[in-house]
């Protein structure tokens, strides 16, 4: 396998086959994937290839996965597994996947938001920067397309 180069039916990290492709950013890519180990799906967030040979970027893709999983807060995305792909000197962090939208898709689809909303966002978004600010991490890039909406998994997520 060439450095870099994931596709469908790719395993990474020997536990993790990839299903689809979910979304590209400028630094990397997300994937749907499968934990073979356990069979739940997951989200698989890996570098771009052409960003791979510049030591800064690696770094920074590699502590992103490293900070991610020390924030305490249901608020965040809950990183599961991160290393590099021995066939493919890949670095990869592998999250849980969530259901619903980023908040500027929502905004969209719905001409705007209601005050009862906007409270709602903001609080959980005001804990979710909190706790990582409480152990030294400042979101670089905090935007509408980075803020996304789960559907809640608990009996009062939808109350």
């Amino acid at each position: 396998m060439n450095q870099g180069v994931v596709t469908v039916g790719s395993v990474l990290g020997g536990d993790f086959k990839i299903l689809e492709l979910l979304s590209s950013g400028g630094m990397g890519n997300v994937y749907v994937a499968e934990q073979l180990s356990t069979g739940s799906r997951r989200a698989l967030k890996t570098m771009k290839p052409e960003l791979l040979d510049t030591p800064k970027l690696r770094e920074r893709f590699e502590q992103e996965a490293r900070i991610s999983g020390r924030i305490d807060s249901d608020h965040i995305v809950q990183v599961v597994s991160a290393g590099v792909d021995a066939a493919t000197a890949t670095p990869y962090m592998v999250m849980e996947l969530l259901e619903g939208e980023n908040l500027r898709e929502y905004v969209r689809a719905r001409g705007g938001l209601s005050r009862g909303e906007v409270a709602a966002i903001f609080d959980q978004l005001c804990h979710a920067i909190s706790a990582a600010h409480a152990i030294g991490i400042v979101h670089r890039d905090l935007k509408p397309e980075n803020i996304f909406l789960a559907k809640g998994r608990s009996a009062r997520a939808n109350v």
